[in-house]
């Protein structure tokens, strides 16, 4: 099976999370998408970001170590990564993403959409997710991916 890298990003503030409704999907989603070729999977995270939200974000550090030296240089480290079966669409055939995924905060730009891949953005607190999407409308490892990312970090008020 063919498989694509991707990355995916979880932006946090003030206990929300930023979800997208992906027009092609219909599904509430954190923003993210395939990553260019030679595009390390930070930075094609922070892209799709901004192509899909309008914001600039900065991901929470999850290193064990760091490097910055002359043949080795750290980059940021995914909160987690999966590997998700995508069906078939149209005439592209079932594949296979291999997620890296990220949590990040706002740092800049502004909230705006790209209407050609979605339908609509949103800020949401878990309650909301959980009282107001119906489980067609969330894939269930966004919502697991999204509660376990606030039981972690809720000790923080507003996540920093």
């Amino acid at each position: 099976m063919e498989r694509h890298f991707c990355a995916t990003v979880y932006i946090i503030e003030e206990n929300k999370v930023l979800l997208i409704f992906h027009r092609k999907l219909q599904k509430w989603l954190p923003p993210g998408g395939h990553l260019d070729p030679n595009e390390t999977p930070p930075d094609g995270a922070k892209r799709e970001v901004r192509e899909e939200t309008g914001l600039e974000v900065d991901f929470f550090s999850h290193e064990n170590i760091s490097i910055q030296d002359v043949n080795a240089t750290s980059f940021e480290r995914p909160f987690m990564c999966l590997l998700e079966n995508i069906p078939a669409y149209g005439n592209q055939p079932a594949h296979q993403h291999m997620d890296f995924i990220y949590i990040a905060r706002p740092i800049g730009g502004t909230i705006s959409y790209n209407s050609n891949e979605t339908e609509g953005i949103r800020w949401f607190t878990y309650e909301e997710i959980e009282r107001e999407i119906s489980e067609k409308l969330i894939y269930s490892e966004t919502k697991q991916s999204i509660k376990k990312i606030f039981e972690l970090y809720r000790a923080e008020p507003t996540f920093s």
